[in-house]
């Protein structure tokens, strides 16, 4: 079983940022993208999602993809119209069928920070 964890943190205040709306999708070959699941991050602003992978081309991409924001303008932190970055979508591949992929992002209006976790 692969899993998938990240862990969201509000870059303006440094609260953790619960809530926000977060998807993988599959990119296959021909482009076009399947939802392997959709939720939201725990209120603690964490995610940990485990699927089975052991059938999966480990050659394709996957995006995880972050609804920054909404989460912002729900937040009453920003209006609709102050903030630039809607979404934050992280591209990768998962070449292990049973590897841990940790992505933690810093999220703020206008820019987000992330790595590449173990």
């Amino acid at each position: 079983m692969a899993s998938i964890s990240s862990h969201t943190l509000n870059g303006t205040d440094g609260s953790h940022a619960g809530g926000v709306a977060v998807a993988l999708f599959r990119i296959n070959e021909d482009g076009t993208r399947t939802v392997f699941f959709e939720t939201a991050m725990d209120e603690g602003g964490r995610l940990a999602e485990t699927f089975d992978m052991t059938d999966a081309d480990t050659k394709l991409q996957f995006e995880l993809v972050f609804q920054a924001g909404a989460y912002f303008t729900a937040q009453g932190q920003v209006s609709r119209s102050s903030h630039r970055v809607d979404e934050v979508v992280l591209r990768f591949r998962m070449p292990d069928p049973n590897g841990k992929y940790h992505m933690p992002v810093i999220l703020n209006p206008n820019s987000y920070s992330t790595w590449w976790s173990v």
